[in-house]
């Protein structure tokens, strides 16, 4: 009698565990989504502690136990999305400086919006409604405006050395000018995206500013 060869099973590794140190990880980003996802469809004040952790495939009180209050998972928010952005502005700009460098922010600002379009609604809203209810929030957002302005007015100041902007313009000044342009036009997108082409805007100032900006020789 012939005995049937036996079938043997493959072997199938066993996923490795996530350790704790990711486990928070994961369950942050899971929380931060969901958190996102919560303002842009019902606002900040209207977004609980309890709805984000539900949201996110977790217990009603991890978010709580997690950060405490509301305001303090807006703080954390922020600072991931800054985080970000700030990987994405150096990809775009790269070493460049004077007119390269605003351009490269330029695209950044565009490839974020219709790229990241639901993260860039969420802290927007954050942001603007942070001018009266979160103040940990609005700090935040005053210190990256600082930041916004420090790093367009030195690239200015770095064209103007290499004689590619014009010597009259106030790097400082401008870098003001810049950072109203991009909060603004992200203000009336919010409000209405289908009444503003987002990329005919931003080729327009980039042209008329460019422009503006040049030294002619």
């Amino acid at each position: 009698m012939s005995l049937a060869p036996l079938k043997v099973q493959p072997l199938t590794a066993e996923k490795p565990r996530l350790t704790q140190v990711e486990r928070t990880a994961l369950s942050d980003a899971r929380m931060f989504e969901a958190a996102m996802h919560l303002i842009v469809t019902c606002g900040t004040h209207n977004t609980t502690l309890k709805d984000i952790g539900e949201k996110a495939g977790y217990s009603r009180g991890l978010a709580s136990n997690r950060f405490g209050s509301k305001e303090t998972l807006f703080n954390h928010l922020v600072r991931d999305f800054n985080e970000k952005w700030a990987s994405e502005l150096r990809r775009f700009v790269g070493n460049n400086t004077g007119l390269s460098a605003i351009e490269g922010a330029l695209d950044a600002v565009e490839f974020f919006l219709l790229n990241r379009t639901m993260q860039m609604q969420a802290m927007y809203i954050l942001w603007f409604e942070s001018i009266s209810s979160y103040p940990v929030v609005r700090h935040r957002l005053a210190a990256n405006h600082i930041a916004y302005r420090r790093d367009t007015a030195r690239w200015l100041a770095q064209g103007i050395a290499a004689g590619e902007v014009r010597p009259s313009v106030d790097p400082g000044s401008f870098a003001v000018e810049f950072s109203a342009f991009i909060f603004g036009i992200v203000y009336q997108w919010l409000a209405s995206s289908s009444g503003i082409s987002l990329h005919t805007v931003l080729q327009h100032y980039r042209q008329n500013t460019i422009a503006r900006l040049r030294h002619s020789s």
